[in-house]
């Protein structure tokens, strides 16, 4: 039920005045914007906000481009101490400008980078983390973390390197990690351009903006967000041996134990596909589930046969926020402003189908490749799959009950720890979803399900 899975900061947006006078608040500013999941199957997000805002009213928040310099997104105008910003797609969006130059969006600060012309030295890392379950909670381990690096000593040298590092476990059964130097050479840097010129003899561009003397001191680099460390690592050239998951059994793999494991791991699907149901999951043709979080109720409404999916957020009885998808094609409705929805999020969405209790669905089960089992303590296994080129996970427990879940993309893993169940109509569904990212932990409690319930056009009806 991954689609099932909206990652969403609900903010109120108002349209911009025409008659607005506009005064000089050009320049680059940059924060970071978590984004909550709000129904089952992710983890919190990480929204790196970088707008570009220039003397004659334009602004861009594509800094990544290589025409970043050029490139108009759309038209910005200040009225008293309010930015409001109109997107050429169509799209709007409002800020409260602060006293110290600032901006504060709600649940967040975007501040201003003041320095385009020169790199402070240091360290600057971007670096994500995400981790749920395990220690006492009696669940499924789920943990990734990644870094980028880029250090430079203030004459005119730099020094790259990255590293990775995923661990699924049900008591420490599997994990893997990874460190490269990334390369080294000299940098120059001239109105917010930044030149790597490395040894090898390749040379790049970025779009570089910093805040020194201020605390955080952060970097905006191709509009991802860097905060400089009190220290670069030892070395950046050091190798961290590669590891992966296996079987607490160290035994060298045969061709026949392979074949064994396949086997295993394809008749424990079909175990925790009974466990959940069984025929009563492949009869499910819609499905519409109510969930609470911090505050916020939710309505989904799935349509597996029409490949259609709905969510309707609402606070206080107030519709929020609409996001819909119907095959390859979808939109987003939020306070009056309505947007076609990325072909990313198109991608991500369609995941859900496969997701939860529904990755069991037999057409889901006769699609998956490369399937694998990993054993661990407390009775936990963990089953890893491909799906069309998507590397993803199911975490069962003893009674073969999906307790965790995740999917892989690139460095980034998307997690879910599933805690308590709820029949209904015969089918095992989660009650209560765990998610976190870093520090921040958020929970979904999962108050009805509906089963094959009768939708209406009405349903699915266009937002304005």
């Amino acid at each position: 039920m991954k689609a099932i899975v909206f990652c969403f900061l609900i903010l109120f947006f108002a349209g911009v005045d025409a008659g607005a006078q506009t005064k000089n608040v050009s320049g680059v500013y940059a924060g970071i914007e978590l984004t909550l999941p709000v129904t089952m199957g992710a983890g919190m997000g990480r929204n790196d906000v970088v707008y570009m805002l220039r003397p004659d009213g334009t602004f861009n928040d594509l800094l990544e481009k290589p025409d970043w310099k050029t490139h108009v997104a759309g038209h910005y105008q200040v009225q008293g101490n309010t930015l409001k910003m109109q997107y050429l797609k169509g799209s709007k969006q409002e800020y409260k400008l602060e006293a110290d130059g600032d901006i504060d969006a709600g649940s967040f600060n975007i501040l201003k980078l003041n320095t385009s012309d020169r790199v402070p030295a240091g360290y600057y890392e971007f670096t994500h983390a995400s981790s749920m379950g395990g220690m006492n909670t009696g669940q499924v381990f789920v943990g990734t973390s990644g870094e980028k690096g880029l250090y430079f000593d203030g004459k005119g040298n730099f020094s790259q390197n990255s590293s990775s590092a995923t661990m699924v476990s049900g008591d420490g059964i599997g994990g893997g990690g990874s460190h490269k130097d990334s390369g080294a050479g000299t940098y120059t840097i001239k109105d917010g351009i930044l030149t790597l010129a490395y040894n090898t003899g390749k040379t790049e561009t970025h779009s570089f903006f910093c805040r020194p003397g201020e605390k955080p001191i952060m970097a905006a680099i191709d509009g991802n967000i860097y905060f400089m460390k009190d220290k670069a690592p030892k070395s950046a050239s050091s190798t961290a041996k590669i590891t992966s998951g296996a079987p607490r059994n160290n035994t060298k793999p045969t061709a026949d134990s392979e074949t064994s494991s396949i086997n295993d791991a394809a008749s424990l699907l079909s175990k925790a596909a009974e466990a959940h149901g069984g025929a009563k999951l492949d009869a499910i043709k819609t499905m519409q589930v109510s969930a609470t979080m911090m505050g916020i109720d939710i309505t989904l409404k799935v349509d597996l046969a029409a490949h259609r999916v709905r969510s309707e957020l609402r606070k206080g009885g107030k519709l929020l926020q609409v996001e819909q998808m119907e095959g390859d094609n979808g939109w987003q409705w939020r306070n009056g402003n309505k947007q076609p929805l990325s072909a990313s999020r198109i991608a991500q969405l369609k995941q859900g189908f496969r997701s939860g209790p529904l990755l069991f669905r037999k057409e889901n089960l006769d699609h998956i490749q490369n399937v694998k089992v990993q054993e661990g303590k407390n009775n936990i296994v963990i089953v890893s799959y491909n799906y069309d080129g998507v590397t993803s996970f199911a975490a069962l427990n003893s009674n073969n009950q999906l307790v965790g879940e995740g999917t892989k993309t690139g460095s980034v893993i998307q997690a879910s720890v599933f805690t308590g169940f709820k029949t209904v109509d015969g089918i095992v569904l989660p009650a209560n979803e765990l998610q976190s990212e870093g520090a921040q932990k958020s929970s979904i409690t999962y108050n009805d399900y509906k089963i094959n319930p009768s939708f209406t056009d009405a349903d699915w009806a266009d937002a304005r």
